[in-house]
């Protein structure tokens, strides 16, 4: 059965001396796509020049060529280094370094690894000490890794989760603005006055949002950060002398406030679960600036949870 996914291009970028390797990497990225590919609905496309590149002439350099059709477009870049720095180009040191120099100017994903294996005597040793000089230089700035093909899988597995949150943050920034409207308009057209007179909420969502004015507290663990939150409320209704009631009912209490647009997922697992909900700020200012007489609405449903005291 089919299933929807984002589409990653990976490119492999080497000089010419690790075919083996990126043969080895391309495989790698396939097995990725049968592990993971429907649990984290991403598909990673493997991208090298010699398959991906169309042959032209530009009247520029071909690496030029390579630029614009392949690297430019891909999002992760995986190179590989073991004797040979690469062909030079105009601007580099050679086609490779180009390649990764793009991608770190525009903040792509980046993995880096050297293949230590034994280099023939007949072998060009400036070449090897160009390697080893980058390899030295690389170090200082980032993290590379002996290659070793059996951690290429793991290692793009961060990569993905790496990818999808820091493109998860920009598009919430570029939509700050819209989703601040969009929240502050849907909550004037069910403003809390009305939910909490209407009778839609249940006694234990109010007690939730008399815990959270108590308190002060908008954010709620899902899953094993739930534990943390459930202590927090165990120790406000101990504080207060309240029962215990939202605690058996706490993750259906969570789901109702997101349905109402009251919490929101704000932090997520590595496989993509949510952890974290909030309540939006805008949403608890308004929370906060209740007239009096709905808090005490509140309040009063606070208060029916009192316990009876033994004397």
């Amino acid at each position: 059965m089919g299933f929807k996914a984002e589409v990653l291009r990976v490119l492999i970028a080497s000089p010419s001396d690790v075919q083996q390797e990126r043969d080895e990497i391309e495989k790698a990225i396939f097995e990725w796509n049968s592990v993971y590919a429907e649990h984290l609905q991403t598909v990673l496309l493997p991208s090298r020049w010699e398959n991906d590149v169309t042959p032209t002439y530009s009247g520029t350099y071909s690496q030029q060529v390579i630029n614009e059709q392949l690297v430019k477009k891909c999002d992760i870049l995986i190179g590989v280094f073991w004797a040979k720095l690469g062909t030079p180009t105009i601007e580099h040191s050679s086609g490779t370094l180009e390649e990764i120099s793009i991608f770190i100017e525009q903040q792509k994903e980046v993995m880096v690894y050297f293949v230590d294996k034994p280099i023939p005597r007949d072998f060009d040793f400036d070449e090897v000490k160009k390697v080893n000089a980058y390899r030295t230089e690389y170090g200082k700035k980032g993290v590379y890794a002996s290659y070793n093909v059996n951690r290429i899988v793991e290692h793009l597995f961060q990569k993905v989760i790496d990818y999808k949150s820091k493109n998860e943050v920009v598009s919430k920034s570029d939509q700050v603005n819209t989703q601040t409207k969009d929240v502050t308009e849907e909550i004037d057209k069910i403003p809390f006055e009305e939910l909490i007179l209407s009778g839609r909420l249940t006694q234990n969502e109010i007690l939730l949002l008399g815990y959270i004015l108590d308190t002060g507290n908008r954010n709620f663990g899902s899953r094993w950060m739930a534990d943390e939150t459930k202590k927090m409320i165990q120790n406000w209704n101990e504080r207060c002398s309240l029962s215990n009631d939202i605690l058996p009912n706490y993750e259906g209490v969570i789901a109702n406030l997101v349905e109402r647009g009251l919490l929101e997922a704000t932090e997520y697992t590595s496989h993509g679960n949510v952890r974290l909900f909030t309540m939006p700020i805008a949403i608890f200012d308004q929370l906060r600036d209740l007239p009096v007489g709905i808090k005490y609405e509140i309040n009063n449903v606070v208060e029916s949870f009192y316990l009876e005291l033994p004397f």
